[in-house]
């Protein structure tokens, strides 16, 4: 068992510079969305990330996903400083550590099947795989999440919210990722449908080995 941690995020800061206002707008002001955050995330762990909206919880994981540039601070994926790394050296990384947001229906393309949408991290990591390979895996883990064989061609928009964030889910996981980033993936479900998404991260975590930062406001 590897007792290193997987991510190592020491004084993390993302700050962003503000026009001035009133009479003072040619003075910048800061905004210290992320102010020196510190933790470690071993393999199979949960981190829980709460606070109220604006508090700075999604900036703290577009941080780490590099969505947004650090300001300043460490942040080490397997010992390898992510902070840098150039654009295209951190892509080979983005592999390793996925992300299911809050929207389940906004975050997927419209315009895309679900065997569009759960196969195209394969088409971009794992290229030399056939149509047969990818569409085989989509489909086992369309199955793992809960959905259904025949469901494989449909559009989004043809779905409910729950089953909407079990094709996040399947996208996200499709490549086996190390790390799994959840930002508030239930505030818009039902409240039923809430506990049957959090049975199933559960189950995945424990299946895959998956270590997870979850956000909530609650």
């Amino acid at each position: 068992m590897n007792t290193a941690p997987l991510l190592e995020v020491e004084n993390c800061r993302v700050w962003f510079n503000l026009p001035g206002e009133g009479l003072w707008r040619r003075s910048k002001r800061t905004l210290k969305a992320v102010d020196d955050i510190s933790f470690h995330l071993h393999d199979g762990e949960t981190l829980g990330v709460v606070g109220e909206s604006g508090c700075g919880k999604s900036t703290l994981v577009r941080g780490i996903l590099n969505l947004e540039p650090v300001t300043s601070g460490s942040i080490r994926l397997r010992g390898e400083e992510l902070t840098s790394l150039d654009k295209k050296a951190f892509r080979g990384k983005r592999k390793d550590m996925q992300i299911i947001f809050q929207d389940p229906l906004a975050s997927l393309d419209p315009r895309m099947t679900v065997s569009e949408i759960i196969s195209e991290p394969l088409q971009v990591f794992q290229p030399e795989l056939s149509g047969k390979e990818r569409k085989k895996q989509v489909q086992q883990m369309m199955q793992r999440v809960g959905l259904l064989p025949n469901q494989i061609n449909r559009y989004p928009h043809e779905f409910s919210g729950g089953q909407a964030q079990r094709i996040g889910i399947a996208r996200a996981l499709i490549l086996k990722p190390k790390l799994l980033i959840c930002d508030e993936p239930v505030s818009a479900l039902d409240v039923s449908i809430q506990a049957q998404i959090i049975n199933l991260l559960m189950e995945l975590q424990k299946e895959m080995g998956l270590s997870m930062i979850f956000i909530a406001h609650d």
